[in-house]
């Protein structure tokens, strides 16, 4: 009997460990990722903090004045004021509700790209949840820089979702240049890194830094082609 019990209990799936707390998933993600990654490896998730990032977006995009979507609709030539005036509600509606949806579906999506990258490509022993874990916690870096960039836009009159590298060049002039920057948010570069560092921590054999790199490259190679769309439908292309 004692040998049975032996047996079985040698034969017996261990226990996931522990998670880090929920809320302190927030501050560690900024100030220590590879702990936070290293963490979650064994008992990833990410429903819940992809949610939680979505939800903030919404709740953030709501507090943009409809004012600032009829200057928009008119700015963009859509119509006039008065025009614009009736149809602004539906557009403050479907830009505050858009993250509920897509939000979450992005994360599925740009997980499936890294999982392509990483484990079918490289050769990376890691699981399509650890990558959905890594990518949806680095959606809180997005959460809080929408919650930078929307009071700048209300201040300045505009719907920016996002500070980037084109916001730092002021002085250049509108085409392919500053398209390509505008295409570069801040905080997703920074999402980018604390991705390869997140990548790199579900695989011990892989270093942070090659990992970054090729995130990096990714990430230009989209804000290109983006870039290249924008200059192209531009009117004055």
């Amino acid at each position: 009997m004692d040998e049975y019990a032996n047996e079985y209990a040698t034969a017996a799936p261990a226990e996931p460990p522990a998670r880090p707390a929920f809320l302190n998933r927030f501050w560690m993600v900024f100030v220590q990722p590879g702990k936070l990654f290293e963490s979650l490896a064994r008992n990833p998730a990410w429903f819940p903090v992809a949610m939680f990032a979505a939800v903030g977006s919404s709740v953030i995009m709501a507090f943009i004045p409809s004012e600032v979507f009829v200057d928009q609709l008119v700015a963009s030539g859509a119509g006039t004021a008065e025009d614009m005036a009736a149809g602004a509600p539906f557009v403050k509606a479907v830009f505050v509700g858009a993250p509920i949806i897509f939000s979450p579906l992005m994360v599925l999506i740009t997980s499936a790209v890294t999982y392509a990258i990483f484990v079918f490509m490289r050769g990376d022993e890691a699981t399509y949840r650890q990558h959905l874990c890594v990518i949806a916690h680095t959606g809180i870096i997005s959460l809080v820089g929408l919650a930078v960039a929307i009071p700048i836009g209300i201040a300045t009159g505009t719907i920016q979702t996002g500070l980037t590298v084109g916001t730092l060049a002021p002085f250049l002039s509108e085409g392919f240049l500053l398209n390509f920057l505008n295409a570069l948010p801040l905080f997703q570069l920074w999402q980018v890194a604390v991705a390869g560092i997140g990548l790199a921590a579900i695989d011990p054999r892989r270093s942070a830094g090659t990992t970054i790199a090729i995130l990096m490259v990714v990430q230009v190679l989209v804000s290109l082609a983006c870039g290249g769309f924008a200059t192209a439908f531009s009117p004055t292309f």
